[in-house]
């Protein structure tokens, strides 16, 4: 298997981990904002001493990795802001698809602006990715429903959501398209440089927001959290290089973000006896065939073009 793919596989557990661990920390004592604030400054802690002790490189910073660092720590921070702050005011089974969507933002750009191209592989995989994030949403909402906690918001917030949900959208997206900036941009030796700048820049705004609330961690939110970090660095880092050794944007956006979100609900399954519906098992059946198509594509083609090209 080409080491792009294998970086993709890492990718894809590391931010199965991730929401794994939302999961252990959907507690009482675990403040969403806060714990957002401690995740970012573990993971600038961990990402400036690996940076500083073991990379060639060492803590030198190219002008456009900070900037591009800095952009996707801001887009970050505020995406998540603007999540949390959403769900005041509306159902937290249709944010999470919204969230979860916006993958189609670096998909997109991979597309039109780094002349990625389409095949009918990836065409395939990446609409089964959606089809798959539908029915687990669907699958969410059923037992929302039934327990009476999706409830309808008051008439008059929807537009409050509709704003905060679409501007967590964008702000997302950008984040994620900032991993294929710095690729394009020949950047790729200095991968863990620019998430120095990243996780640094998201702690200061989202400390930021919490020393505004007047919030203070407890020791729950700093475990729980320190752990989250190295998830989401080990996701984030082996995204972005699979991105460097080859792997299109096309391919690893669907793969590591929204097959995650398969793996983190056929976690649920087997470890936290979580309850699946039909609609649900299908999604994650769709999720797992689109990460194996997807990761395939290359064996798939040759194949193909073996099998049926004209001789």
């Amino acid at each position: 298997m080409p080491p792009g793919h294998i970086f993709l596989i890492g990718s894809l557990l590391g931010f199965g981990l991730l929401g794994i661990f939302h999961k252990v920390g959907d507690h009482p004592n675990c403040r969403p904002r806060v714990l957002a604030s401690v995740l970012l400054f573990w993971g600038g802690a961990l990402t400036t001493a690996y940076t500083w002790l073991f990379t060639t490189t060492g803590l030198h910073f190219p002008p456009r990795v900070v900037l591009i660092g800095i952009a996707g720590g801001l887009f970050s921070s505020l995406a998540l802001f603007f999540f949390q702050t959403g769900l005041k005011y509306g159902k937290i089974s249709t944010s999470w698809l919204v969230l979860n969507l916006s993958m189609s933002v670096p998909i997109l750009a991979s597309l039109l602006f780094f002349n990625e191209k389409l095949n009918w592989i990836k065409v395939v995989g990446i609409l089964l990715v959606l089809l798959a994030i539908l029915m687990l949403w669907k699958d969410k909402k059923i037992d929302l429903e039934k327990s009476g906690a999706d409830a309808e918001h008051d008439p008059s917030h929807h537009t409050k959501w509709l704003l905060l949900m679409v501007l967590a959208f964008v702000c997302n997206g950008l984040s994620a398209s900032s991993q294929k900036v710095l690729v394009e941009a020949q950047f790729s030796d200095y991968t863990w440089q620019f998430y120095v700048v990243l996780y640094w820049t998201g702690f200061v705004v989202m400390a930021t927001l919490a020393a505004l609330g007047k919030t203070r961690p407890n020791s729950r939110e700093f475990r729980t959290g320190a752990v989250m970090a190295v998830c989401s660095i080990a996701g984030n880092v082996l995204l972005t290089l699979a991105l460097g050794h080859g792997v299109e944007g096309a391919i690893a956006f669907p793969v590591g973000n929204g097959g995650s979100l398969t793996l983190v609900v056929l976690a649920g399954v087997l470890f936290f006896k979580e309850r699946v519906h039909p609609i649900g098992r299908l999604g994650i059946a769709c999720g797992i065939c689109a990460i194996l198509l997807l990761v395939m594509e290359p064996s798939l083609l040759n194949f193909f073009h073996d099998r049926f090209a004209p001789r």
